[in-house]
């Protein structure tokens, strides 16, 4: 019985987590807002413990990929923090339009 009530509090604290929001921005929004695209990448920091910052560069060339010939306009970018027992998930998050023609 005491196994299963330490197993249980364990994956319990270990399963949580908590998710702060660190920073948006958000440049001008267009009159015209059909075409929606968004992208994301993440990265793992063991002990919250990040080295470098390339994961943004996906989301970044994943955003004008999917707007080659035209332009991005409204741009919302969120970078975002879950912080789990012994690691951290680091998110950063885009939305724009794309604007053609």
């Amino acid at each position: 019985m005491f196994q299963r009530i330490f197993v249980f509090l364990l994956l319990s604290v270990a399963l949580t987590g908590c998710v702060s929001l660190n920073s948006v921005s958000l440049t001008q929004v267009p009159a015209e807002r059909n075409n929606e695209v968004r992208a994301s990448a993440d990265h793992w920091a063991i002990l919250g413990i990040a080295f470098d910052n390339d994961f943004v560069d996906e989301a970044v060339n994943d955003l004008r990929n999917q707007c080659q010939g035209g332009k991005l306009d409204g741009v919302l970018t969120k970078f975002q923090n879950t912080v789990y027992l012994l690691v951290v998930k680091r998110e950063v998050i885009a939305t724009a339009y794309c604007q053609k023609g």
